[in-house]
């Protein structure tokens, strides 16, 4: 796509919210999506188009390959309520096509199904389960480049239990879960990426105010490696404590920090320990204004370089409805990665802006527009990259 063109988009985008932020507040509220009965279930089915410009498909530093590309996604939800509990389940679909490179067309799907099942008015249960196949685009991991995306098929379960009655003096949640993650070709560079995790994990809330409950958590985390041969079987186990409130109206927010331990079952991998942290503050100055801040420090597994990825991320978003049809929002974060191993100090700092439009040009209709920017710095300067992606984007539902 030329710098005419996508010029020609951007004015084409600028011109038709221009209507909208004149319109002001004096829109008529958008209804809900329409479902269809069938039985004791409400089908809500919708598709998504995207058509969009990426100048750096492969992350390069240089020689950047550059296209276009669109996505077509077709989804359906189902729900259903019976008494107390809740159930769901949907299947979404992302077709998508680069236009100068076809290699790394793609189809993701994702089936999804849950259930809120509540037992009395102290206990309840939710359950989540997914069966997801998905793909790493090319360059976005330390593994080979292949001539395709590397694909997977990622299939799990997971819930947390709770026990306690709103507004009781303590209460407790239990969460547990197992996924199997397999790659589904290029076995050349993935078979060693295959493997499946497990976790449990507990928190306790002890309310010492109205709106405020202090919190101790503790989790564990099983990750063994499919390939026999593999030194990459680990386990973590993070200790967190903290508090969560709703100070006012317009503040809520948890927080938690703590410690974090990676140990490798193989004594040539280099175990890790140190701080941990998860905090997530919503402040609503205004009904139609919300600024979300999130940070959280966690491990993550390496594909190619080190032993360990630690990874320590800072955002904040902005969301902003100018109107009932009209909303933006902006967003800027920055992730820090550190590569930890034996010889290894490979050190990256990615950062992220972005802005998005979205208008209900009808109450089945949705119209949008996004631009972002991502830069990573690392030390190791043939990582470095710069990326800007701009997209278009139409909503339908019944």
């Amino acid at each position: 796509m030329t710098r005419k063109a996508l010029a020609a988009l951007g004015a084409v985008a600028i011109l038709a919210a221009g209507p909208a932020f004149a319109q002001g507040q004096s829109d008529a509220p958008a209804s809900p999506p329409g479902g269809i009965p069938v039985g004791p279930l409400t089908v809500f089915p919708g598709i998504d188009l995207a058509h969009g410009y990426d100048d750096n498909l492969f992350l390069r530093p240089t020689a950047r390959t550059s296209s276009s590309y669109t996505v077509v996604s077709p989804y359906v939800r189902a729900e259903a309520k019976t008494g107390p509990h809740k159930y769901d389940i949907g299947l979404r679909i992302d077709h998508g096509r680069y236009h100068s490179s076809t290699a790394d067309k793609y189809t993701d799907y994702a089936l999804i199904g849950n259930g809120d099942l509540v037992f009395s008015g102290r206990a309840g249960l939710k359950l989540r389960a997914e069966h997801r196949h998905g793909h790493d685009g090319r360059g976005s991991s330390d593994r080979g480049v292949s001539a395709t995306p590397d694909e997977y098929d990622n299939t799990g379960i997971d819930g947390v239990f709770r026990y306690g009655a709103p507004g009781a003096r303590g209460r407790i949640e239990v969460d547990a879960g197992a996924f199997a993650r397999r790659y589904t070709n290029n076995r050349a560079t993935t078979v060693d990426a295959d493997r499946d995790t497990a976790q449990l994990g507990g928190t306790f809330f002890w309310r010492v105010m109205p709106r405020t409950e202090l919190l101790a958590q503790v989790g564990h985390r099983n990750i063994d490696y499919s390939l026999a041969s593999s030194t990459q079987d680990s386990t973590e186990t993070r200790f967190l404590a903290g508090v969560k409130w709703e100070a006012t109206a317009a503040t809520t927010g948890t927080a938690k920090f703590g410690r974090m331990n990676k140990k490798f079952d193989a004594g040539a991998r280099q175990d890790f320990s140190g701080s941990s942290w998860d905090v997530g503050v919503r402040w609503s100055p205004l009904t139609y204004s919300v600024f979300d801040f999130t940070s959280a420090k966690q491990t993550g597994e390496s594909t190619g370089v080190g032993d360990t990825v630690v990874g320590a991320n800072y955002g904040v978003t902005w969301s902003h409805a100018w109107s009932s049809r009209l909303r933006t929002q902006a967003l800027a974060s920055l992730r820090n990665d550190a590569f930890t191993g034996a010889g290894v100090s490979r050190k990256d700092d990615t950062t992220t802006f972005g802005l998005k439009v979205a208008y209900d040009f009808r109450r089945w209709l949705r119209l949008g527009a996004e631009v972002t920017h991502f830069e990573r710095d690392s030390n190791d300067s043939t990582l470095n990259y710069k990326r800007n992606l701009l997209l278009f984007t139409v909503g339908a539902t019944l």
